[in-house]
């Protein structure tokens, strides 16, 4: 796992930082989306009700699902692959993850959705390019990470 740890930060330091990046990007998104249902609510009745009960009464069980959409949506190899696509530059241009992915645009764009839905990544339309977010860089090192541990660890178990 030492591509994880190679910023000279100690391992939990690393761990740290990454549970960091993914929850502030999760929670960015979990907020904007409580945010545009109380804006619903008020245009609705009136009252603005909802979003006060909402911190007491949903948000543990939003956060849950919210994080666990995030993970399952990264976890999905062909948004894996986009995400690493994403990662390897600061912005890139719709056609070139068509390229680099193999999907073609329409299934692009709704891969990109959904990582956009879960903070994993988002998109500038007006100059049809998408960037990864922290949250989305956080979570390919995660995986990454995970992915030489699990190498690691059977190629310790097949040499003894």
């Amino acid at each position: 796992m030492t591509d994880l740890f190679s910023s000279g930060e100690n391992e939990n330091e690393s761990e740290q930082r990454l549970i960091e990046d993914i929850a502030a990007g999760v929670a960015d998104r979990l907020r904007l989306l409580a945010l545009s249902i109380d804006r619903l609510d008020r245009l609705e009745s009136g009252s603005g009700e909802w979003l006060g009960g909402f911190v007491e009464t949903e948000l543990p069980e939003a956060s849950v699902e919210l994080a666990l959409r995030a993970l399952r949506t990264a976890a999905d190899p062909l948004n894996f692959a986009l995400l690493q696509a994403l990662a390897a530059d600061e912005s890139r241009y719709m056609g070139q993850l068509v390229e680099s992915v193999g999907l073609g645009r329409l299934a692009l764009t709704e891969r990109l959705n959904d990582l956009i839905q879960v903070g994993l990544a988002s998109r500038n339309i007006d100059t049809d390019h998408a960037q990864i977010t922290a949250a989305g860089m956080g979570m390919v090192e995660l995986i990454k990470a995970l992915v030489a541990g699990v190498a690691e660890m059977v190629k310790s178990k097949i040499e003894d």
